[in-house]
């Protein structure tokens, strides 16, 4: 292939993975506030009554819908896509001698790097609220045992 033929098809790579990256992130800051929001609601309920312990119960049910294996396996995957159009660019551009201007280099690997730090951020707090209102959920509602 000629060198402008990889270097349009690398832009329109990165074009691909900046869209699916921004749609991404807006459902992982979703998931994110949608756990916390489930962390203050069950917070605000201690379960000192009735209702309290019905608003709890809820928590249980709408945890069980939110905080799933999906987020952490879609992140996954956009993420090696992500390191797959990287690794083509530079390998077309180390291969076939084409120049780019060096800033533009440093912006499309800085891109990368600022959205796996973004995805990881956003995940890594996903879990950690996640993982401890399971775990607060479970002391108060245990899983019946089968």
């Amino acid at each position: 292939m000629e060198p402008t033929t990889l270097t349009s098809l690398s832009g329109s790579l990165m074009s691909l993975f900046g869209l699916l990256v921004s749609l991404f992130a807006v459902h992982l800051g979703n998931w994110l506030a949608k756990l916390q929001g489930l962390r203050t609601k069950w917070d605000i309920n201690d379960g000192s009554d009735e209702k309290e312990v019905a608003v709890r119960r809820e928590c249980r049910y709408a945890m069980a819908e939110t905080y799933t294996w999906q987020p952490f396996v879609m992140t996954a995957i956009i993420l090696c896509f992500g390191a797959a159009v990287v690794y083509f660019f530079n390998d077309v551009r180390n291969a076939s001698g084409v120049a780019f201007p060096r800033i533009f280099v440093w912006v499309y690997n800085s891109f990368f790097i600022i959205v796996l730090l973004l995805q990881i951020f956003l995940l890594f707090n996903g879990w950690r609220v996640g993982e401890s209102l399971k775990t607060d959920i479970e002391i108060q509602f245990p899983k019946p045992k089968t």
